[in-house]
């Protein structure tokens, strides 16, 4: 058993997946597990990279990793609506406001009301100083990239690029009812230990096992 779990510990990464599978088999033996892998380990890699680029390159520079992306979306299709932005940066509708709130108030954007249509339209343009900051901090962002990228090959790189292409364009349908509401916003008291109370010391010895380390 010990030689079992100081080889889970060497694979990290696949150990987590390995006990995910052999979990859901023991709940749901007809799950397509394969599909499950494939979603788990795209959201654990989107989920790695955001933290890093966020804590490593943006915020040092004193920008969210967020605005970079907004700011790089203005800049790749010169000028934009809020909404578009939104699409373009997958920012959420509801957020790009404060995004495009912060970045005005740092003179990056300024918004300017379209000369077409009737007025109301608000397209977002780069400032000089939005500009220069983009650019400059483009090499330290693309420089990650660079180290990122390094884990595969050149072949790997152009193979992963055309499927999450693949995926980023599908849509699919829901095929299954909404499911009932399973959990209700309410106080509850927490249980005492040995009231079916997990030990967090013990949770906390547990979850490190499957860490992603770098």
């Amino acid at each position: 058993m010990s030689n079992q779990l100081d080889s889970r510990l060497e694979r990290p990464v696949e150990a987590f997946e390995d006990v995910s599978r052999a979990s859901v088999m023991e709940f749901a033996p007809d799950s397509d597990l394969d599909a499950m892998a494939v979603v788990m380990n795209l959201l654990r890699a989107a989920n790695r990279l955001q933290q890093d680029f966020e804590t490593s390159v943006h915020r040092p520079a004193g920008l969210s990793f967020t605005a970079f992306r907004v700011m790089f979306a203005i800049r790749a299709v010169e000028h934009a609506t809020p909404l578009q932005l939104a699409n373009l940066s997958h920012v959420s509708p509801a957020s790009i406001s404060s995004v495009l709130n912060t970045l005005e108030r740092y003179g990056m954007i300024v918004r300017k009301k379209e000369p077409s249509g009737d007025g109301r339209m608000i397209a977002v343009e780069l400032t000089p100083e939005g500009e220069h900051v983009l650019t400059t901090l483009w090499k330290s962002n693309h420089q990650r990239e660079i180290d990122w990228a390094g884990a595969l090959t050149a072949r790997e790189r152009r193979t992963a690029s055309r499927l999450l292409r693949k995926l980023i364009a599908f849509h699919p349908r829901l095929t299954a009812d909404t499911p009932p509401r399973l959990v209700r916003h309410c106080p509850a008291t927490a249980p005492t230990r040995g009231q079916g109370a997990a030990d967090p010391r013990r949770a906390r010895r547990s979850a490190a096992h499957f860490e992603d380390r770098s």
